[in-house]
C-alpha cells in the first residue's frame, strides 16, 4: 500500500496509473490541477496523516478522499474551460477595443474640424469635419453595440450613444424656434453622455476583473473624477451670474475633462496591448 496523508489506499485508485500520479507523500498529489487540499491541510498543520489531527473525524475534506481524484480533475477541467473563455473574450476586446482607441482619436480631430468658428473661414474643412465626426459615431456606436456579447454594459453605452445623438440633431433643429426647449434637450443630452460615459467606463472595468482587477478599478475611479469635472463645469454655467466663481469653476471643469479625455485614451491603448498580448 502506497503511504498517504488521508489513509486512502492509492493502489487501488483508478486515476494513479491513468495520471501517472505518484500519490501525495511521493508527488506530492499534483496531478490533478493543483496539490491535494487534503496533503496541503496536513504539511500546513505538520500531521504526518490525517489520523494525528484532531479535527479528522468531522473534516468534510477527508470525508471526499474517495472522490478527491474526480472532483480535482473536474476542478481542473473547468479552469482550463475559464481560461479558453478568457482567451477568446481577450481575442475579441483585444480587437475592438484597439479599432476604438484610433476611433476616439479621429474623434478628437473631427471636433476641431467641426467646430462653428471654422464654419465661415473654410465651410470646405468644416462640412469635412462634420460628416467625418457623424460616420465616426455611428461606427463608435455600431462597435459598442457589437460587444455587448462580451460584457452588457457595452450595449448600453452604443444605445445611450444613439440616444445622445438623435438628441443632438433635435437640438440642431429646434435652436432657432426655441431656446428654452433647446437648453432642456441640451441638458437631457447631456445626462444621456454621462450615461454613456458611465457604462462605458464600467464596462471596461468589468471586463478587466478576471485580468487585472488594479486597471479595472483605474476605470471606476475615472468615471468617478469625470462625474465631478462635469458637475463642476455645469454648476459653473449656472453660476456664471456670479461672475468669477462661475467661471473659476467652468475653467477647472473643462480642463479637468480635457485630462480625463487623455486618460481614457491611455488607459483604452493599455487596454488594447494587455488584451492582445494575452492572446
Amino acid at each position: 500500500m502506497t503511504e498517504t496523508f488521508c489513509g486512502k489506499d492509492c493502489d487501488l485508485c483508478q486515476e494513479k496509473l491513468s495520471e501517472a500520479c505518484r500519490g501525495c507523500k511521493e508527488g506530492p498529489g499534483r496531478r490533478f490541477g493543483g496539490d491535494c487540499p487534503i496533503a496541503e491541510c496536513c504539511r500546513d498543520k505538520y500531521h504526518a496523516n490525517c489520523d494525528t489531527c484532531q479535527e479528522a473525524m468531522s473534516c468534510t475534506k477527508r470525508q471526499q478522499k474517495d472522490q478527491m481524484p474526480q472532483i480535482r480533475i473536474a476542478e481542473a477541467a473547468a479552469k482550463e474551460e475559464k481560461e479558453v473563455q478568457k482567451r477568446e473574450k481577450a481575442k475579441v476586446l483585444g480587437k475592438w477595443l484597439w479599432i476604438l482607441f484610433w476611433l476616439l482619436i479621429a474623434s478628437l480631430i473631427t471636433g476641431l474640424l467641426s467646430q462653428d468658428s471654422l464654419s465661415q473661414v473654410s465651410p470646405r474643412i468644416y462640412f469635412i469635419g462634420t460628416v467625418s465626426g457623424i460616420a465616426i459615431k455611428v461606427i463608435y456606436c455600431l462597435i459598442l453595440l457589437q460587444l455587448r456579447h462580451v460584457e452588457e454594459k457595452y450595449g448600453k453605452a452604443g444605445i445611450c450613444s444613439i440616444i445622445s445623438a438623435l438628441l443632438a440633431v433635435v437640438v440642431l433643429l429646434v435652436v432657432e424656434n426655441s431656446i428654452a426647449l433647446a437648453l432642456i434637450m441640451l441638458l437631457v443630452a447631456t445626462a444621456i453622455g454621462l450615461a454613456v460615459d458611465y457604462f462605458f467606463f464600467y464596462g471596461n472595468a468589468a471586463v478587466l476583473e478576471d485580468f487585472d482587477l488594479e486597471f479595472s478599478e483605474k476605470w471606476k475611479k475615472l468615471w468617478t473624477w469625470n462625474l465631478i469635472c462635469i458637475g463642476g463645469m455645469t454648476a459653473g454655467i449656472c453660476l456664471m451670474f456670479l461672475g468669477i466663481i462661475g467661471a473659476i469653476l467652468v475653467i477647472v471643469g473643462g480642463l479637468g475633462v480635457f485630462v480625463i479625455g487623455i486618460m481614457q485614451l491611455v488607459y483604452l491603448y493599455r487596454m488594447a496591448v494587455l488584451f492582445k498580448e494575452y492572446t
